[in-house]
């Protein structure tokens, strides 16, 4: 049965994606993403959820094709599907938490979307990515034509559109996909092994910097460095900095997130 498997440890959740071989996604397991995205974001415990393919599988290689032809025969079309896509790849990637994508194998179609959702992208020497939607009469449509350009540019991702090719895990990395490439069969471990580190990091100061970020694309210059300014303020007023200046001078790692 399709499905999404949740596993918790040193404050990182792991959520990993099981559908047979390819781990594609039918729209039970984007209801599931949808809601398990709303929870851990809310929860103070998590400091970082990292998603991967279940059994060291390839990650994802986007929408059940059966299902697809069953609603296209069914003369439904892709949108019940494609909303579903949408709604959960767009939770993705407004969480506050920090998210990381482990791709073994192969991240096509919607799977690599997904990825693109996500923050950071650690990537199998062996991982494929593409975006190969052009093959069927369509193109991408939960998110790519946004989010590739802001990360590989617009020249590649119009070139991924077009063609549909896939691109390698090396050229991944000189492109700006993948943050780190690491040995086949540990992508996994690597990004629980990052989350850890992130999870341990102040979570105030990495929800803003996503949010800094996030604001290049919808304001003016002159509106980001207000927001820019404003965050510091609320930074440098928080017991975070008092906790990391107090580290730096005992040479010690500093302790963020304490409660009371």
């Amino acid at each position: 049965m399709a499905t999404i498997h949740e596993q918790r440890e040193d404050g990182v959740a792991t959520l990993l994606l099981d559908n047979g071989a390819a781990n594609a996604l039918t729209s039970g397991m984007l209801r599931l993403l949808a809601g398990m995205l709303d929870a851990l974001d809310a929860d103070e415990a998590v400091g970082a959820v990292v998603i991967a393919g279940a059994g060291g599988r390839g990650f994802c290689a986007g929408s059940d094709i059966s299902e697809l032809k069953a609603l296209h025969e069914a003369g439904e079309g892709p949108m019940s599907l494609l909303d579903l896509e949408n709604a959960a790849f767009d939770r993705l990637a407004a969480m506050n938490t920090v998210t990381l994508a482990a791709v073994e194998g192969a991240a096509t179609g919607g799977g690599m979307e997904m990825a693109l959702a996500c923050d950071l992208v650690v990537a199998s020497e062996k991982a494929r990515f593409a975006l190969p939607e052009i093959k069927l009469g369509v193109y991408p449509g939960a998110g790519g034509t946004l989010r590739a350009p802001g990360r590989i540019g617009h020249g590649r991702a119009l070139e991924m559109m077009l063609l549909g090719d896939e691109i390698d895990a090396a050229k991944a990395e000189a492109w700006g996909l993948a943050n780190r490439v690491v040995p086949e069969g540990t992508a996994l471990a690597e990004a629980q092994k990052l989350g850890r580190r992130l999870a341990r990091g102040p979570r105030l100061a990495q929800r803003l910097v996503k949010e800094a970020l996030r604001a290049n694309g919808t304001m003016s210059e002159a509106e980001v460095k207000a927001l820019v300014r404003r965050h510091s303020a609320e930074l440098g007023a928080g017991p975070d900095i008092t906790e990391g200046m107090r580290a730096f001078f005992a040479r010690e790692r500093p302790v963020f997130n304490r409660k009371g």
